[in-house]
């Protein structure tokens, strides 16, 4: 029969998540409370940790008692500057003693502005004491335990826990050189539209699911910028929906890309026809 026949091309990969996150603590200090459990999930903003935030408030309290000094300072100087003005008028005080005025006030009023800078950095310090989830997702084992001292800081900060999103969810595969010369002739010929710039259609089947009929269906939303010269391969990408959270990061699978349809003519078994009964 002749008939119409849909082409896909397989691929392996593995599912990916749209987002993971390292938590690691921004301040230094002693784990005084874990907020989480294991493998449970959680939402943006959701406290998990806690650190010993004494040491940080005991700093807060220092910076507002500069802030309140240097306030003062700045108080007395504006007063100081606002006499040299009537003063000099009188010749009471020379000028350059009216100018020293106006120039201690400008540094009492640099030296306030650093002060309320610090006291900003330490609030801020003493709120990183409070780590929260930078994204919703499902999260990992707590890696450190109560009363265990972690290192904070842009650099060599203490790993705590990680944090995957799960839906929608990506699934990376490799496609050789060849076929990807073979999609770019097709969408430059228009035969074809190219991934880039449609979603082309995606079935993934898992390990144990027996055939495509049992498949998870998705669509193409990247193409890698460059060929791997190393290994002539291209890196592709689909995304797929996964509201009941079945689908977990790592899991191996079989990707089927739509490639288009062809005009064949299609052949019963010989094993399909029935024997002519003597």
């Amino acid at each position: 029969k002749a008939r119409s026949v849909p082409i896909w091309d397989e691929y392996t990969g593995r599912f990916e998540p749209l987002q993971q996150v390292e938590v690691r603590p921004r301040v230094s200090g002693a784990v005084d409370k874990i907020h989480f459990v294991d493998g449970q999930f959680v939402k943006q903003g959701d406290l998990l940790y806690v650190i010993d935030p004494r040491p940080f408030e005991i700093a807060v309290d220092m910076a507002k008692a500069d802030v309140a000094r240097a306030q003062a300072q700045v108080a007395v100087t504006s007063t100081d500057a606002t006499r040299a003005e009537h003063l000099i008028q009188t010749n009471a005080i020379t000028l350059r003693e009216a100018d020293q005025r106006k120039t201690n006030l400008s540094v009492a009023k640099a030296q306030q502005l650093g002060a309320e800078a610090a006291l900003r950095n330490a609030e801020l310090n003493l709120e990183w004491t409070r780590v929260r989830a930078p994204i919703s997702g499902r999260v990992s084992n707590h890696r450190v335990d109560v009363g265990n001292l972690v290192q904070g800081g842009q650099t060599g900060a203490t790993l705590l826990t990680t944090i995957v999103t799960l839906d929608p969810i990506h699934f990376t595969f490799d496609a050789s050189e060849a076929d990807y010369i073979r999609y770019a002739r097709l969408a430059t010929t228009g035969e074809q539209p190219s991934s880039r710039e449609f979603k082309k259609p995606v079935m993934v089947r898992l390990a144990d699911e027996p055939d495509w009929s049992h498949s998870h269906a998705g669509v193409m939303d990247f193409i890698d910028n460059r060929i791997d010269a190393r290994a002539g391969t291209i890196r592709g990408r689909a995304i797929f929906e996964n509201k009941n959270l079945f689908l977990l990061p790592g899991t191996f699978g079989r990707l089927r890309l739509f490639v288009g349809e062809i005009n064949a003519l299609l052949i019963r078994p010989s094993g399909a026809v029935s024997p002519i009964p003597k």
